[in-house]
């Protein structure tokens, strides 16, 4: 792991090495949390002249770059600072460029495009540049939106979007460049497996968020429709939500996209972590304490760094599921 602090002094960037005064680092993300976070801990000793020659006068706004193997996979800035003691650690917490788009509002109205041009356009008035953006081709007829953040005007957008493709969708940032992806990309040639890398495991199963009734109602407010899961409400009972039939969607699909039925969430603890076990993705576990056993998808993640190695936290979900964010059209 190599630590980067960049600042810029009279117009010009400096980029300092401060990895030997770091003692500890933790990366970490969500689906729901968007803007990942590094928090590093840097070691705060005014008598010791390798730390003062550096001069680590870190502020706000400054940049700190994480580098693994020579591949960033962390660029952000930092937000605060915390002093533990005099001679002990300054923790420095940071957020890549996506927090941008979260405290960010607008106001815009689009018609008769998609989201990937509604992605570029707003990022361009953020000065946020755009990597791999997904192509969904979907049109949105129409999308008003007044005072919304602009990460919440994209996954609206893709949200619409979804509706119609089936597919899942998610924002990250590769270092300074904005990317929306399919969300649900398995972690290639590595499981976590209880005899291997796993520590500790734990299981839950929770019925807070179900819907198991979908009432569709046109514009007049008359139902035409309804979507059902028969076996949840002769269970648990009725769990109900409304759809409002939109013109271009399928409002079925719409409907069957909104019910949601027992949620089973693991958290697990693990050494030798992959860096591609991060919020969105998916990942292979086996271990037999709890009986998992398959294809997990991370809900969020945490990775540290301290005395040489590397341990992964991670929450897991039986469901592959977007951050989604649905657009209602204000009456006139």
């Amino acid at each position: 792991m190599k630590i980067n602090w960049i600042r810029n002094e009279k117009g010009i960037t400096h980029i300092s090495d401060i990895t030997e005064t770091v003692s500890s680092v933790a990366w970490s993300g969500s689906v729901s949390q968007a803007a990942r976070i590094a928090e590093i801990a840097v070691i705060n000793a005014p008598n010791d002249v390798n730390i003062t020659a550096l001069k680590l006068n870190i502020g706000a706004g400054d940049a700190i770059e994480l580098r693994e193997n020579e591949t960033v996979i962390f660029f952000g800035e930092v937000q605060s600072a915390k002093k533990a003691s005099e001679t002990g650690t300054i923790t420095y917490t940071c957020y890549d460029l996506l927090n941008h788009l979260l405290k960010s509002t607008g106001v815009y109205n689009f018609s008769n495009t998609t989201a990937e041009r509604i992605t570029r356009k707003v990022c361009a008035d953020l000065e946020i540049r755009t990597g791999n953006i997904a192509e969904t081709k979907a049109t949105i007829k129409k999308m008003i939106l007044d005072g919304d953040t602009f990460y919440d005007i994209i996954m609206k957008a893709y949200t619409k979007a979804s509706e119609q493709t089936g597919k899942k969708y998610i924002c990250r940032m590769n270092g300074a460049e904005l990317s929306v992806e399919e969300k649900g990309t398995v972690v290639k040639n590595f499981i976590l497996a209880e005899e291997y890398n796993i520590t500790n495991a734990a299981y839950e199963e929770t019925i807070e968020n179900m819907v198991n009734v979908v009432k569709i109602y046109d514009d007049k407010g008359i139902q035409i429709d309804e979507v059902r899961e028969n076996e949840l409400t002769a269970r648990y009972g009725i769990y109900q939500r409304i759809y409002k039939k939109e013109s271009g969607i399928n409002a079925q699909a719409a409907a069957k996209g909104m019910l949601n039925g027992v949620e089973k969430h693991v958290t697990l603890d693990g050494i030798n972590g992959d860096l591609q076990c991060i919020a969105g993705n998916g990942v292979v576990v086996y271990d037999g304490a709890t009986g998992l056993n398959g294809l997990f998808w991370i809900d969020s993640d945490t990775h540290t760094w301290e005395n040489g190695t590397h341990v992964m936290s991670l929450e897991l979900n039986f469901k592959n599921i977007m951050d989604s964010k649905e657009y209602t059209e204000a009456k006139k």
